[in-house]
């Protein structure tokens, strides 16, 4: 089961090389979460849910698929579900997101790059959550939901 609870369907093609995505593991704190990596162009597909798993915010991660999906429409289809894919550039990084199943596809070292601006938020978060622990507190639970 993936984060967001869907049963996962079987393997799906690259979208960019049109070969079989192998599944891996991440482990994490909590339920593992499995993902699907190109043994080609080393590029990723999360399903919904399954990104903010692995980059631990949710606030970035559920950024990308808040309705309505910002971006224009690329050339991808879903891998997943065959949905039409919006291309976005936010934090330095372009994303390719479902408009229907929410799923993500990050090219390779655009997870890193994510995960970097992660650690540098809660870097400059830091010194503010100790002045204002309700706020941030209060913020966390939000963006459990």
């Amino acid at each position: 089961m993936s984060p967001s609870g869907d049963d996962r369907e079987g393997p799906i093609d690259c979208p960019r090389c049109a070969i079989p995505l192998k599944e891996e593991t991440v482990e994490r704190l909590g339920p593992d979460v499995r993902i699907d990596v190109c043994s080609k162009c080393g590029g990723t597909w999360y399903d919904r849910g399954e990104l903010a798993a692995v980059i631990k915010d949710r606030r970035i991660a559920n950024a990308f698929t808040e309705e309505p999906i910002k971006g224009i429409m690329g050339p991808m289809a879903c891998p997943r579900c065959g949905g039409r894919m919006r291309v976005r550039e936010d934090w330095g990084v372009e994303v390719d997101v479902c408009t229907s199943c929410k799923g993500v596809w990050l090219d390779l070292g655009e997870t890193k790059a994510l995960e970097a601006k992660v650690e540098r938020t809660l870097e400059d978060e830091g010194p503010l959550r100790k002045q204002e622990p309700a706020f941030y507190r209060a913020l966390d639970e939000f963006s459990d939901q």
